[in-house]
C-alpha cells in the first residue's frame, strides 16, 4: 500500500487535533464552573456580613456558647 504511511500521519495529526479540542473544551468548563463559584461565595460573603451587621436573630443568641 503505497499512501499507508501518509494515510496514517493524517490519521495521528487527526487525533491530536481531537484531543486538543477536547482539551480546550474541558478547561473553558472548568473556567467557567471556577468563575460562578467564586461569583457565589463573594455573595455569600456579602449576605452573611449583613446578617452579621443585623445582631443576634432567633436562632443566635448573644451568650457565647460553651465549647465542649
Amino acid at each position: 500500500m503505497p499512501g499507508a504511511s501518509r494515510a496514517e500521519v493524517y490519521f495521528i495529526s487527526a487525533m491530536m487535533f481531537l484531543i486538543v479540542v477536547l482539551c480546550v473544551g474541558a478547561v473553558y468548563v472548568f473556567f467557567k464552573t471556577y468563575k460562578r463559584e467564586m461569583r457565589e461565595k463573594a455573595e455569600r460573603k456579602v449576605s452573611e456580613s449583613k446578617t452579621a451587621d443585623l445582631g443576634p436573630t432567633v436562632n443566635q443568641t448573644s451568650e457565647p456558647v460553651e465549647k465542649v
